[in-house]
């Protein structure tokens, strides 16, 4: 009849780490996501944080995705202004700290180099940036980038953009219908 297979669970060690990192920030963002809701002088400590912001760009495609914690862009202020570039999301200062852990952790900040990445390239095919008052690095990677560089770098890109579409954003976007969000490779 049927089989009783068990399954692992959410963080079991059969799993691959890439999904264990995915699960572990799943689960981070949602569980801090009730201190969206909190005031500031509420149970996230702002003063004690560290401003960062961590952008993803995709220069083929011409995509962004900008990730900033509460001690660098108020929410409110930033959600209630109209954007003609809704690809910037303010997430709760303990999620980028956990991200900024991981992308140390994964080797994104040894192989980085000091300065702000391009803004566009027809050179590179992805960059990651990470600004905070320590300063900015960036990694821009191509094809010609050394295989086990660009697998660690693709690993932090995928991470970073689940846990940017796992922040919630309520934003005011200048734009008609059907011109924010297009298909991927449509450029229109």
């Amino acid at each position: 009849m049927f089989r009783n297979h068990p399954s692992p669970s959410i963080l079991s060690p059969r799993m691959s780490t890439q999904s264990r990192t995915i699960a572990w920030l799943a689960l981070t963002s949602l569980g801090l996501l009730s201190a969206c809701a909190t005031p500031s002088g509420g149970s996230a400590s702002a003063d004690s944080s560290t401003p960062a912001r961590v952008t993803f760009r995709d220069y083929q495609e011409g995509t962004k995705f900008e990730l900033v914690n509460e001690a660098h862009t108020d929410r409110v202020e930033l959600y209630s202004k109209i954007s003609t570039d809704p690809s910037t999301k303010v997430a709760n200062n303990e999620v980028i700290s956990a991200l900024l852990d991981y992308l140390s952790d994964s080797g994104f900040e040894s192989q980085a180099r000091s300065g702000a990445a391009p803004r566009t390239s027809s050179a590179w095919q992805y960059s990651g940036e990470i600004e905070t008052t320590a300063g900015t690095v960036f990694l821009a990677v191509n094809s010609s980038t050394p295989a086990d560089q660009r697998k660690m770098f693709l690993d932090c890109y995928m991470n970073h953009v689940q846990l940017w579409s796992n922040v919630f954003q309520l934003q005011r976007v200048d734009a008609g219908p059907g011109e924010v969000f297009k298909k991927p490779g449509t450029k229109r």
